[in-house]
């Protein structure tokens, strides 16, 4: 890299030539590295071609896995939820023990290790809900029960908040069509004083599709009463989701 020594200094790129300036002064740079072609081709690169091969599929995974909770994460994110669905669709892929290196799928790797994955890890569900649940799966629908609590106690009221509210997400998604299903029910509000709460539970329909996998979250989020009306907080940093159920 040669040091750029005139008093005009150039930034950008001219034919194959970068002009950058970094911490230590101006410099200048010509293009370089391996072509494309070469990576295609040359069996020296056959390792890099596998990897490609697998982190493509990996990003399609954890692309379909966003777009399908999405109604999650206009909820509950923080900065790094996509990479951090990325890093775990890769580790399932790993998993695949059946398919050569470069051919493992995503739909043949161990889904559990998605299961309690979080999408907020600033608002982690055992941080924020302070009560267990029950689940319960039937051929049709999948149920989460809760033993009596007092809400004030139990769940982590963000400055503001005078409500809470629990909402299931279920997804069917086919892998190989790269297509997904949505649904989403939502509990009433649970206004977060010291009264219990007894019998609280929410259910949400299967969504029983040939040749695909069913994924279930879990997610609370908070709001406030202005003038007689419920709204959600603007600050959704408190809010939690995570994904309880694979089938």
């Amino acid at each position: 890299m040669a040091r750029q020594s005139s008093f005009l200094k150039l930034e950008g790129t001219i034919g194959d030539v970068t002009f950058c300036k970094g911490a230590n002064g101006s410099f200048a740079r010509q293009k370089g590295g391996i072509s494309k072609s070469r990576i295609l081709n040359d069996p020296n690169f056959q390792r890099t071609r596998e990897n490609l091969a697998e982190f493509a599929k990996a990003a399609a995974a954890s692309q379909l896995l966003k777009n399908a909770f999405r109604e999650i994460t206009l909820r509950s994110r923080d900065l790094r939820t996509h990479n951090r669905l990325y890093a775990l669709a890769m580790k399932v892929i790993k998993s695949d023990l059946v398919s050569p290196r470069g051919e493992r799928e995503f739909g043949l790797g161990d889904l559990n290790l998605i299961n309690g994955f979080h999408f907020n890890v600033n608002s982690l569900w055992s941080t924020s809900v302070f009560v267990q649940h029950t689940l319960v799966s039937t051929p049709t629908d999948l149920s989460v029960a809760f033993p009596e609590f007092i809400p004030g106690t139990k769940l982590a009221k963000p400055m503001g908040a005078s409500h809470a509210r629990m909402f299931l997400v279920g997804t069917a998604m086919n892998l190989a069509e790269g297509t997904y299903e949505t649904n989403l029910v939502s509990s009433g509000d649970i206004e977060i004083n010291q009264q219990p709460l007894v019998g609280f539970q929410i259910s949400i329909p299967k969504i029983i599709i040939a040749g695909t996998i069913q994924v279930y979250a879990i997610g609370v989020e908070y709001l406030q009463v202005v003038n007689g009306g419920m709204y959600p907080l603007n600050d959704k940093t408190h809010n939690s989701a995570k994904i309880i159920f694979i089938e």
